[in-house]
């Protein structure tokens, strides 16, 4: 007779767990909580919880079909010199575990936000949203070596509560019977001139109140640092019946953070369709589309009517309005690699070369930053639409 020896083996291994199976049942164990056990295992590789939403933004990611338009449609991937790989690349990243995002940071902070990939696809992934989540979990469970990549930004926010720097001083604020609040933003009090925007709001009879040395957290939200908004305490004391912001940052931001019983205008929405016709004398300009003011927040038609109301032949880019390319600063590119935000940049003043076009009007502070840097040389003019009512 034959012995089946793999027939003894698998019987030897069943009546082997069936009796440990009768002796556990017998003995009393100690009851652990096998969720906190699990965490346990992870506490040294920075397993970091996600609430709901982020867990379901997360998963968001296996929408994609790896179809291959997204990267068609990313600047700032083709301009990297083969630093960012774009896209799809932030995708794979998400379905990572979370010790592995640190692997990827140089990709994280090459993204801008724009979310123009998002107009592309199909499947509706959240690309930018997706690239913001896993910096704010850089953030969340390793701040030192979070701030070691933005030590200048660090440094203002201690020494100034302003993460550009010392705000200009402003010699007059507007004062008024009506609660409307002027609010500049920090890049704007420490970047531009807030005594033009002073001009433009008595011009335009807002008859609002300048509230200084506060920030609403957006850039530094771009970045991965949630939950800073130096001063916004400041602006709510203030028991505001509107907000008026002229930085598209600041109005996505407030948007989200201020209560919906305060409501969050932007500058442009301030001016009056029935505004005295400009004398541009047929000048030829671009419009740059800001990404935070155009894609996320809508505000397209206004600023080219009030282009040609104020005189102005208006010129498109080749890609403009929900498709309209990024100018290379959002998503605190230009604190993390501002020579990478100056080539995308330089992009839009090479199209205007092409164009034969000297003129390119945006609003928003930091895109007119970024592009007039980029086209000095070329001689071409870079405003903000409202300048030009000043």
């Amino acid at each position: 007779m034959m012995i089946d020896i793999e027939r003894i083996k698998a019987l030897s291994v069943l009546g082997y767990n069936f009796g440990l199976h009768l002796l556990r049942s017998v003995i009393p164990r100690k009851k652990e909580d096998q969720a906190e056990k699990f965490k346990g295992y992870f506490q040294k590789d920075w397993i970091n919880a996600f609430t709901r939403e982020e867990i379901e933004l997360i998963y968001n990611f296996e929408n994609c079909t790896v179809c291959g338009l997204c990267p068609e449609t990313c600047l700032p991937s083709a301009l990297s010199n083969s630093k960012f790989l774009g896209p799809e690349h932030l995708i794979t990243c998400a379905g990572r575990s979370q010790p592995e995002y640190f692997a990827d940071i140089d990709d994280f902070f090459r993204c801008t936000l724009c979310a123009r990939c998002e107009q592309t696809c199909p499947e509706e992934v959240k690309i930018s949203e997706l690239a913001l989540l896993m910096r704010r979990w850089i953030y969340r469970v390793n701040p030192s070596e979070f701030w070691s990549i933005f030590p200048e930004v660090k440094k203002n926010l201690e020494q100034f509560g302003n993460p550009f720097g010392k705000e200009k001083p402003v010699s007059q604020k507007m004062t008024g019977k009506s609660k409307s609040v002027l609010f500049l933003g920090c890049r704007e009090m420490v970047k531009a001139e807030p005594s033009r925007w002073i001009e433009l709001a008595d011009k335009l009879k807002l008859n609002a109140e300048l509230v200084s040395g506060v920030c609403c957290g957006g850039f530094l939200e771009e970045i991965g640092a949630e939950n800073l908004s130096p001063g916004l305490e400041k602006l709510l004391a203030r028991n505001p019946g509107e907000v008026i912001t002229v930085c598209p940052h600041c109005y996505y931001q407030l948007k989200k953070k201020l209560p919906e019983s305060i409501p969050v205008k932007f500058i442009l929405e301030m001016i009056p369709e029935s505004i005295e016709p400009g004398t541009g004398k047929a000048q030829r300009a671009l419009y740059h589309d800001p990404c935070f003011l155009g894609r996320k927040m809508g505000i397209i038609d206004k600023p080219r009517a009030l282009i040609k109301r104020l005189g102005y032949e208006l010129i498109e880019f080749s890609q403009s309005g929900m498709l309209g390319e990024c100018c290379g600063g959002g998503g605190g590119l230009f604190w993390y690699d501002n020579e990478m935000a100056q080539r995308i940049s330089g992009q839009k003043i090479s199209e205007a070369k092409k164009l034969g076009v000297n003129l390119i009007l945006t609003e928003c502070g930091l895109c007119k930053e970024l592009m007039q840097k980029a086209g000095e040389a070329d001689k071409i003019e870079v405003k903000r639409i409202s300048e030009l009512l000043i």
